[in-house]
């Protein structure tokens, strides 16, 4: 690992106090000192000549003075050609780029160099060019999914009609994931990004934009602490050119208990189902904390424990929205429907009997059975701790500190036994039952039933 320049140590006090003058504001988190120069280091080491490098959205600069600091350390011959050119930084922000060019002119004077404006005021999405590398920590802000951000429909429109990634998942880290691939055509990309996105099936165009023409050499997996105040889990990907890339995006070392459920098949994927009440941006009109007169019942996930079912928590106002709200809030036929009911933030399984039926939030998932299946050896099975390992394994956004989930894809593609284990089958769904009566030893005998099933 190379070793910081503290001729820059100045540059970086700049960057830092730039930092305080700047409102964060959503997904604007910057880069520190060491993971910039990790960053550049890892992408711009194999080259032999000057590469042309640029940051598209580049904040602050600090991936550009980690660039800097790493050829002050490593590559002093390519600094004369940067004093000229070839290094540059698109930021959509005019105050972030004129702090970012104040830090930059002094970081350039310090190694002995003219200074010059290397940030110009882009919208890096926007833009177009060819350059031998591209390094970037992009806004993360996604417009979908439970804490979307606001985009207006025509730039929305817009930026999926520019962008796989961005039809598929529309989130601005993913198109700019995609636009570096545009950016540099035939050479090497550093990317900060969420660590879901080597994983996640909504990252997959992303995936494959990024790979179209490049080859992923690296996925680090930098954790959750990686940026001051983030505790969203942080990848550092490094691609090259093509046929360049070794790594796979989510390579998993299965463990022999993984290995052994893999024999047993998964429950359909109709099993499974998100049709809880979504207040969209109607909660304050919707929701109650005591009951009424035109209040249904509601339940959170907080309300679903293993093999039982707490009073619901909230209460439903049903009357018509105000115009510009809207929220999905299904009939009662709908919830009649659900034999079990599974908390959704969790790093495991959590399910119950949906006994007695109500109305409750996206935050609980729905379980609708399965051909040949007794509930009461799924409700087994899905609390068990054997199958809690089992999640946790396949999926990494489980095994996160902060807002850790239970899925709908997570759910389908548990190994689920079924009656091909003979008289066990019976003994689980027994156990089970006596567990939700309240009998205190059999949750023990249950957990030795499920784990000599799955060979644990």
């Amino acid at each position: 690992m190379i070793t910081m320049a503290t001729n820059l140590d100045a540059a970086w006090r700049a960057h830092n106090r730039a930092l305080s003058a700047l409102a964060r504001g959503s997904g604007r988190v910057f880069t520190p000192r060491a993971l910039a120069l990790r960053l550049a280091e890892y992408t711009l080491a194999p080259f032999a000549i000057t590469p042309t490098v640029l940051d598209p959205a580049c904040g602050a600069g600090a991936l550009l003075l980690g660039a800097l600091e790493f050829a002050a350390n490593e590559r002093p011959q390519w600094l004369e050609h940067w004093a000229r050119g070839g290094l540059e930084g698109w930021e959509i922000d005019a105050e972030t780029a004129h702090h970012a060019n104040e830090v930059l002119a002094l970081a350039f004077r310090a190694l002995g160099l003219p200074p010059r404006n290397v940030v110009t005021v882009r919208d890096g999405l926007d833009e177009s060019g060819h350059w031998d590398a591209v390094l970037a920590n992009p806004p993360w802000i996604s417009f979908s999914g439970r804490q979307a951000a606001r985009l207006p429909t025509r730039r929305r429109e817009d930026l999926a009609r520019r962008f796989a990634s961005f039809r598929r998942w529309p989130s601005l880290h993913a198109a700019f994931s995609e636009q570096a691939a545009r950016l540099a055509p035939e050479g090497r990309i550093g990317l900060l990004l969420p660590m879901q996105v080597a994983y996640l099936g909504c990252y997959a165009a992303a995936r494959e934009a990024m790979t179209a023409r490049h080859g992923l050499e690296a996925v680090q997996d930098l954790g959750e602490r990686a940026f001051e105040g983030v505790t969203e889990p942080c990848g550092m990907f490094i691609l090259g050119p093509a046929g360049n890339g070794t790594q796979e995006w989510n390579r998993r070392r299965d463990t022999p208990l993984l290995g052994a459920a893999s024999s047993f098949a998964t429950l359909p994927a109709g099993s499974f189902g998100d049709v809880g009440v979504h207040t969209g941006n109607a909660a304050s009109q919707l929701l109650r904390k005591s009951p009424g007169a035109g209040l249904r019942p509601l339940r959170v996930g907080a309300d679903v424990r293993a093999f039982k079912l707490a009073e619901p928590a909230l209460w439903l106002r049903e009357a018509p929205l105000p115009a510009g709200r809207y929220a999905r809030v299904p009939g009662d036929a709908v919830f009649a429907r659900v034999r079990i009911v599974i908390r959704q933030t969790a790093d495991r399984p959590i399910a119950a009997r949906h006994k007695p039926a109500a109305a409750f939030r996206n935050s609980v998932l729905a379980c609708f059975g399965a051909p040949g299946h007794d509930d009461d050896f799924l409700l087994g099975v899905l609390n068990s701790d054997v199958l809690a390992h089992i999640h946790r394994a396949l999926h990494r956004d489980a095994r996160q500190r902060a807002f850790p989930q239970v899925k709908i894809a997570h759910l389908r593609a548990l190994p689920i036994p079924g009656r091909e284990i003979g008289p066990a089958y019976d003994g689980i769904a027994d156990l089970s039952r006596r567990v939700q009566a309240g009998e205190f030893t059999a949750r023990g005998m249950l957990e030795a039933a499920v784990a000599r099933v799955y060979r644990a």
